[in-house]
């Protein structure tokens, strides 16, 4: 299991930035590398990003996708024969 890259505990997310060029024809885009958070250090990240807008836009991502996750556990626990083997582990 990969570790958080802040605190060395167990990674539940990873966070790749994109930068875009905006206004010109024939967008450039970069990504960074994936960069491992636990569920604790990512959300103190998000209440730390000094923008709002870019604030809020990652909240929400992490909110949804944690939400997810969640239900996700969540059945996996009520119906465990249908989420085992390597099925289930590509998928997580």
């Amino acid at each position: 299991m990969k570790k958080c890259s802040n605190c060395g505990r167990p990674a539940v997310f990873s966070l790749v930035a994109i930068i875009s060029t905006l206004g010109i024809t024939k967008r450039l885009q970069q990504s960074s590398p994936a960069v491992a958070f636990c569920d604790s250090c990512l959300h103190e990240l998000c209440d730390r990003l000094c923008s709002d807008a870019l604030s809020d836009g990652v909240n929400n991502a992490y909110t949804c996708l944690n939400l997810r996750l969640r239900e996700r556990v969540a059945m996996s626990k009520e119906h465990p024969e249908s989420g085992s083997g390597p099925e289930r582990k590509r998928m997580i």
